[in-house]
């Protein structure tokens, strides 16, 4: 009964704890099945990565060394920026009714003016007409050394022009080589030694070849010999270039003052693009603004042209009939007759120009023309304030809306606001038509009671006043015309560009300062990041166990105590080495098992593992070795009887064995066998039978276990790995305590697992023991916890290392 029960524990039991109740620096000290849910062990991965200081070291190194080969790269990069003041179109130009009326139409008549101009500025149309502006930009020079390829924008000693360029040759790389001569050689670069394009020439000669018909022009910055290199951007290259590199932000919150930079290692060229931007935009806003000019002055000429015809006729008809009549003037009663018909005739002019511009505003709207701005009614003394304002705005977005392209964002949005504007206006036209019928009915009703006095004049007087009046109406047309003439020139003239250049493009500052730093900082970064991902991974996708708390996470079976490794195979090492680390460590697990038992004779063992090569047959002779240096009587049975291994470890012949008993081949004397060097009893394997599992299954073996206890103090059993097998399930009931053995670095994770778990669901009681545990785990015995230096165990207790050993 009471080995029954000790072979049992409980949560309670104090198997993990101190024998002699105080800390006695051993460096096995058992631990409980609760550290495998503790969480990540800072201190142990820290040591891991020690392990491994020698790989960030060198990686460190390397990505240091690469950072500063990257370094030797660097140029630097400069900000360019100018500022343009941005006008808004339209917005103060219109009355409240106005306003009123467009919104009306669903139009906003302050449409995002400001942020459409800044789209404006940087559309692509507009970046093309800057590129065309600046040809000597399509050729880039440049000098490629080791590491940096600079441009030398401003200091080229030589310029490239070219009449044909065929589209293989835009962003080849060319290489010329200058000689003092006068002449020169270009050739691809990179592409010298295959000689597939090499062309020569003198400076100023044009040159012919298959990629470009070329010249080639020396500048003050001339040479007389060398190299260097250029590049032919595209048109196409160059606006996206530009483009990607464009930045555009208002100087504060609500300002309209508009800050354009470029940000490259060639300030110089970025300065003349925003100086040609800003140059481009403000001709392009002039031009736009003219177009009003323009329209009004054609369309006076084209008015001018049949009224000078008309003038030509009515002045010729009088001068005839004054001659023909001998009429020099009409009397002072026609005079007045004909005064008051000029005022008429003024009234109904004055009417019909009015229905003129009318006509033409509705068939420009019918016919959807937007390729040009309205002329102005103002322009033809209309003064209406209401079509004023509508046509001001269907001009002002017109041209904005011609500044984008179709597929911009915002061209939709123009063209929706074009419609309403343009309802607006014919419902405006439709009004002042009804009232200029109203205006022509009450000219007619009085123009009726002169006609009457007309009707009373002589036949001659009467033929002079209608002549005349033909020819004043005709001279008064005539004259109106030229005078709106005249003002739309002097409208022209005096036009200026709605925005205003603040500041011309300077360069500010470096951007790229610290960019150096930078690259230091994450090379060293990736020193650290790529040895410690190894460090990682290798940690984590190792199977192996290596440690104590690998071991305790796979299960809740309580760790008796750890082996360090050693280089020695002697199977009984503590009888040559009494005094070595690896002989406490075996001590320090004797007085755990005595402690679990309760008693320090008269104790069986079992040993197993979860597979073959984990060394529990070596820790079986070890552990019976230093039991028999008690001066007790030990005896080791070999149970693995289908891979026995006990008579080979101990340089033994062992023909007969349990096997042998067991089928009555032998007796028990017969296979007990004396270790006289190690001085314990041991009973090997034997024969190999065709049924092991049921041989340790027999009563005999029972009764045989039975007899050895009354006559051993100690019994340590080897058997077969409980993974594999179950050999040794029948003789865990024979036994007071069982150790499973682990081997560092060599036992499966897996199949420990899954070997452990299967026996704590059989309800076996076990203990774990980690057998070549790693020489820094304790480097000494007792030097994980100072309890011996190296050179205090050497001087004062004459411990050595293991691995002294030879």
């Amino acid at each position: 009964m009471e080995r029954q029960e000790n072979n049992r524990y409980t949560s309670d039991a104090p198997y993990y704890g101190n024998p002699y109740g105080m800390n006695s620096g051993y460096s096995n000290v058992a631990f409980d099945g609760n550290d495998r849910n503790d969480g990540i062990d800072w201190k142990d991965w820290a040591f891991k990565f020690l392990r491994y200081w020698y790989l960030f070291v060198i990686a460190v190194l390397i990505a240091l060394f690469a950072a500063y080969l990257k370094n030797r790269s660097w140029l630097p990069t400069y900000q360019t920026t100018g500022t343009i003041l941005i006008e808004e179109y339209g917005s103060s130009r219109m009355s409240y009714g106005t306003q009123s009326l467009l919104q009306g139409f669903g139009v906003d008549p302050g449409y995002r003016n400001i942020n459409n101009q800044v789209i404006m500025l940087g559309s692509y149309d507009l970046l093309c007409e800057v590129v065309d502006s600046l040809p000597f930009m399509a050729v880039d020079y440049m000098t490629i050394g080791r590491f940096r390829t600079r441009n030398i924008y401003t200091n080229t000693p030589i310029l490239v022009e070219t009449s044909r360029i065929n589209p293989e040759a835009y962003n080849k790389i060319f290489h010329i080589l200058l000689k003092p001569d006068g002449t020169y050689e270009v050739s691809i670069f990179e592409d010298e030694e295959k000689n597939n394009f090499l062309v020569k020439g003198k400076y100023g000669e044009p040159v012919t070849s298959s990629l470009m018909d070329f010249s080639v022009f020396p500048t003050q910055n001339m040479m007389s010999s060398g190299q260097l290199y250029f590049r032919l951007r595209s048109r196409e290259s160059l606006v996206a270039d530009f483009s990607s590199r464009l930045t555009m932000s208002f100087l504060s919150e609500g300002s309209s003052v508009l800050a354009v930079s470029l940000v490259s290692a060639t300030p110089a060229r970025d300065k003349d693009f925003i100086d040609k931007l800003f140059d481009v935009y403000l001709a392009d806003n002039l031009s736009r603004k003219n177009d009003v000019a323009n329209n009004t002055i054609k369309f006076i000429d084209s008015q001018l042209e049949v009224i000078s015809k008309a003038l030509e006729v009515s002045e010729s008809a009088m001068t005839h009939f004054r001659q023909q009549n001998q009429i020099v003037d009409v009397s002072s009663h026609a005079g007045d007759i004909l005064g008051k018909v000029t005022q008429y005739d003024a009234s109904m002019a004055d009417i019909r120009l009015k229905e003129t511009y009318l006509d033409y505003l509705t068939e420009y709207l019918k016919t959807n023309l937007d390729n040009g701005s309205v002329v102005a009614p103002s322009s033809l003394g209309l003064s209406e304030p209401m079509l004023m304002t509508l046509i001001q705005q269907l001009n002002d977005l017109n041209m904005q809306r011609n500044e984008l392209s179709e597929k911009n964002v915002f061209y939709e949005q123009y063209s929706k606001d074009m419609r309403n504007v343009k309802e607006a206006i014919m419902e405006v036209v439709k009004n002042m038509r009804v009232s200029l019928d109203i205006e022509k009915a009450d000219l007619n009703e009085r123009y009726n009671v002169v006609k009457k006095e007309i009707e009373q004049l002589p036949e001659k007087e009467l033929e002079m006043v209608a002549i005349e009046r033909a020819y004043r109406i005709d001279d008064n047309y005539y004259t109106f015309f030229l005078q709106k003439r005249a003002e739309a020139e002097i409208q022209k003239a005096s036009n200026t560009p709605d925005n205003k250049i603040l500041d011309k493009a300077r360069t500010l500052s470096v951007t790229n300062t610290s960019a150096r730093r930078k690259v230091y900082t994450m090379f060293l970064l990736l020193g650290l990041v790529i040895p410690a991902l190894f460090v990682l991974l290798k940690e984590l996708l190792n199977p192996k166990i290596r440690s104590v708390k690998e071991l305790n996470r796979l299960s809740d079976y309580p760790f008796l105590g750890g082996v360090r490794h050693t280089r020695s195979q002697n199977p009984i090492l503590p009888v040559e080495n009494p005094k070595s680390s690896y002989a406490e460590m075996l001590r320090a697990i004797r007085t755990r098992i005595e402690f679990i038992v309760q008693r320090k004779d008269k104790i069986s063992i079992l040993v197993s593992s979860s597979q073959s090569g984990d060394g529990k047959t070596f820790f079986s002779c070890n552990l019976a070795t230093i039991y028999a240096m008690t001066g007790k009587k030990v005896l080791l049975v070999d149970m693995d009887i289908r891979k026995p291994d006990v008579s080979t470890k101990l340089q033994m012949e062992g023909t007969k064995g349990v096997t042998n008993y067991l089928i009555g081949e032998a007796t028990l004397d017969e296979v007990i066998r004396k270790n006289e060097k190690a001085g314990f009893d041991v009973i090997f394997a034997g024969t190999i039978p065709p049924n092991p599992g049921e041989l340790v299954r027999s009563a005999k073996l029972s009764d045989m276990f039975v007899h050895l206890k009354e006559e051993y103090d100690f019994i340590i059993i080897d058997t077969s790995p409980l993974g594999l097998v179950s050999d040794a399930y029948p003789l865990i009931e024979q036994t007071d305590v069982n150790l499973f053995i682990v081997r560092s670095h060599k036992t499966n994770k897996a199949a420990c697992r899954y070997t452990l778990e299967q026996l704590q669901t059989d309800n076996v009681k076990l203990y774990t023991v980690l057998v070549d545990m790693p020489i820094d785990i304790g480097h000494y015995y007792g030097g994980r916890y100072g309890y011996y230096s190296k050179k205090d165990a050497k001087q004062y207790t004459h411990y050595y290392h293991d691995d002294d050993v030879k």
